[in-house]
């Protein structure tokens, strides 16, 4: 086994503990605006792993005439069964598990269909020793998918959570930047984008200036956060769809590849990526890259209080196969619609905290 660093709604849910013994859907979730505080001192964040994971299409089977998840029904072209359901689940939970001598303080996730697979997954071994709470909204996103953020109680409080909109031209829509402020050891607060731009489905070129659009609104916030308070803790994390040298990251939100240069957010997937031995979290005909990323404001790499020290995708043979052209590859759950039960078609990525 190998495992390395390559470079290195408001809503918040009582997680009980035990395996989801079968799928649940919640036609009703519980109100937005509620808040569950931490029991005694936080946690302090120094020497911990955050992870964002793009897990690759988690739909419950349970038909939601809101969203485009034909194809994640017992009857449909996957035949998504409530066993490959739960399956996917401890894959899923096992991979996060494997990316940290201890379960991640915040896990970031991407490509959820609904609330209630999030917590499904919360609830499923080892997550469910975690003691984490859900912040989750349902997003306009044409194929029905969101993301969201599992957060340990014993490390931080969510304080609040909004879902941006990133305004796109016609009637075109995509996912909603999930904006999480929250409350950390030493008094300190983190703020999380968690993103997951546009895709490249139409053409790289034709499908820029939605990647753009998402970029400009998140700098626009990332903005008036540094204005606040210039010290301000700022993590962007997720899939990007774009890598580290393309101009939404570059121009659009103004993110930098030089930890000490003047940019005041640095995108770490390519100031480490020189001491990577592997070239990223997703592998598209062959070619890896990473489309999910780690960017964080300067105050983030130094100052007081936990700092980012390195980040980069989570690599370990039990998350890869064998393609039989390309070598190495993320170890899916479909191919080509045939059912292979691996994790995910991206590997985790993980910022290390000193």
């Amino acid at each position: 086994m190998r495992a390395a660093l390559l470079a290195l709604p408001l809503v918040l849910a009582v997680i009980a503990c035990g395996p989801s013994s079968a799928p649940v859907h919640h036609a009703d979730p519980p109100p937005e605006g509620i808040t569950t505080p931490a029991a005694g001192p936080l946690r302090s964040l120094a020497g911990r792993t955050l992870v964002s994971y793009n897990v690759e299409n988690l739909f419950d089977t349970v038909d939601d005439p809101r969203t485009n998840d034909e194809d994640f029904l017992p009857s449909g072209p996957l035949r998504w069964t409530a066993k490959r359901y739960r399956h996917k689940l401890a894959q899923l939970a096992r991979a996060i598990s494997w990316t940290a001598d201890e379960l991640p303080p915040v896990v970031g996730l991407i490509e959820v269909e609904n609330r209630a697979v999030v917590e499904d997954l919360a609830r499923t071994p080892p997550l469910a020793e975690g003691d984490y709470a859900v912040v989750h909204f349902d997003s306009p996103d044409e194929r029905g998918i969101d993301v969201a953020l599992l957060v340990r109680r014993p490390f931080a409080k969510v304080l609040e959570a909004e879902a941006l909109t990133v305004d796109l031209p016609g009637n075109d829509r995509t996912r909603d930047v999930l904006y999480a402020r929250l409350a950390i050891a030493g008094e300190q607060v983190l703020h999380v984008f968690q993103c997951h731009w546009p895709s490249r489905r139409e053409g790289v070129a034709e499908s820029k200036p939605k990647r753009m659009a998402a970029a400009r609104l998140v700098r626009e916030r990332v903005d008036a956060i540094l204005s606040r308070d210039p010290q301000a803790r700022v993590l962007l994390m997720g899939d990007f769809n774009d890598h580290p040298h393309d101009r939404s990251i570059r121009e659009g939100l103004g993110a930098g590849c030089d930890r000490m240069g003047r940019t005041d957010l640095i995108d770490l997937m390519c100031t480490d990526l020189e001491k990577s031995t592997v070239e990223g979290s997703y592998l598209h005909q062959g070619q890896w890259g990473y489309l999910d990323q780690m960017i964080v404001s300067r105050s983030l790499i130094s100052g007081q209080g936990p700092v980012a020290a390195q980040a980069g995708a989570f690599v370990d043979d039990r998350l890869l196969f064998r393609h039989p052209k390309y070598g190495p590859a993320p170890d899916k759950t479909y191919s080509r619609g045939d059912h292979k039960g691996g994790f995910s078609d991206h590997l985790p990525i993980v910022l290390q905290l000193r």
